[in-house]
């Protein structure tokens, strides 16, 4: 009797563990999908632009998702627009376009996927500008829907969410292209909604019923924005030594900060204004004029130069006569000949476009640079939450 007893718990406590860790298997299997998908849609934003005027003339922006019926030619292909706000801004991932797999969740599912509409495809002729001061609009609650996972500064450009199994009311098979066959909602949020707010599940409600099993990754503006800024200064960089090249070694003279439209936001690309040099300053914006033979056209297009902070050696500048300016220019002690700061995604009380360089870095030691002392540090030496990107040369 005493041995039978102990065979039945045995089988009870290994039947419990299979299920745990069956229950773990599934989740990484959908994790790593998740990260997968999110990967593959940061690669594919950083490389547009090259295209010119076409359908993505900006680095940072995003694919459409896939709202084309499951198993039609199409299907797996981002829809041609989604211009306008609304159901067009959420659909399945669109792996074809992509050029990746079909990701499946661990229950065989394919990824569902929103966009923010500051980084979804805009109106042929009307493409607002994608640069750092480019903002995040969706936000995403913890399982209570009360709890934001996306505070100031990391709102997201786009959300990636695996539907797991089906809850009670969906019908996959009956509405296999509806949204709610798929996507939750629970305790305020809804997953089915373009612009959410979303929900991270699972989440159960007052009754301790799961109302929400879907699992959410996001890609936030300001991760997104860091890839895309690597690409943007690697551009700047190279035009400055292009620049130098042809110009006996000297670089251009910053553009002022606060001259004409180099405080400005860019509302369509395919008319982009110009922030000029000033002969009389060695510290400001990075010239949109002096560097417009030197870059591809997307960086000009999308306003690279003017959220840029650049300075230049006063013995290094083609117009060496910037008052005041000083003829050593160092970064943490190390003399350069130039320095250009790539800002990141404005977060808590900043605000851009501005004139106030707080609005774009965080430490100290260069928030006060706009002054002829041309002292810098490298970034996140005095403020750990600095998102700032500094190149220098030599």
């Amino acid at each position: 009797m005493l041995f039978v007893v102990t065979m039945v718990l045995s089988s009870i406590l290994l039947s419990g563990l299979s299920k745990t860790d069956l229950e773990t298997q599934r989740q990484k299997k959908t994790l790593a999908t998740l990260a997968q998908a999110k990967q593959a849609l940061i690669a594919w934003s950083v490389l547009q632009g090259d295209n010119g005027s076409g359908t993505y003339p900006r680095p940072g922006s995003l694919p459409c998702p896939d709202r084309y019926n499951l198993g039609t030619l199409n299907s797996g292909n981002a829809s041609v627009s989604c211009s306008t706000a609304g159901g067009t801004s959420i659909g399945r991932l669109p792996w074809k376009s992509l050029g990746i797999e079909d990701l499946h969740d661990a229950d065989g599912d394919l990824l569902w996927y929103a966009v923010s509409d500051n980084f979804r495809k805009a109106t042929a002729g009307s493409f607002p500008a994608i640069n750092s001061d480019t903002k995040g609009t969706l936000l995403l609650y913890a399982a209570d829907g009360s709890t934001l996972l996306t505070g100031s500064g990391d709102e997201l450009a786009a959300i990636v969410i695996a539907p797991g199994r089906p809850l009670t009311g969906q019908d996959p098979s009956g509405a296999p292209d509806a949204v709610t066959s798929y996507l939750d909602s629970g305790n305020g949020r809804n997953n089915a909604s373009a612009g959410g707010p979303f929900i991270a599940g699972p989440a159960r409600n007052a009754q301790g019923d799961t109302v929400v099993n879907d699992v959410v990754i996001g890609i936030s503006a300001r991760e997104l924005m860091a890839a895309v800024e690597k690409r943007a200064l690697r551009e700047a960089e190279k035009a400055l030594s292009t620049f130098a090249t042809a110009n006996g070694g000297k670089y251009p003279n910053p553009a002022s900060a606060s001259g004409a439209n180099c405080a400005a936001a860019i509302p369509n690309v395919s008319s982009p204004t110009v922030c000029a040099s000033d002969s009389t300053t060695c510290i400001g914006r990075l010239p949109e004029d002096s560097v417009s033979t030197f870059v591809a056209s997307w960086f000009q297009q999308n306003g690279w130069g003017r959220v840029m902070t650049y300075a230049v050696n006063k013995n290094d500048a083609m117009d060496g006569s910037g008052s005041g300016c000083s003829t050593t220019l160092n970064v943490s002690g190390q003399n350069k000949h130039y320095v250009i700061i790539a800002p990141g995604t404005p977060h808590g009380a900043q605000t851009r476009p501005s004139t106030t360089l707080s609005s774009y870095l965080e430490d100290p030691g260069n928030v006060d640079a706009w002054n002829p002392d041309l002292n810098f540090v490298t970034p996140g030496t005095a403020n750990t939450n600095s998102n700032d990107q500094l190149r220098s040369y030599p």
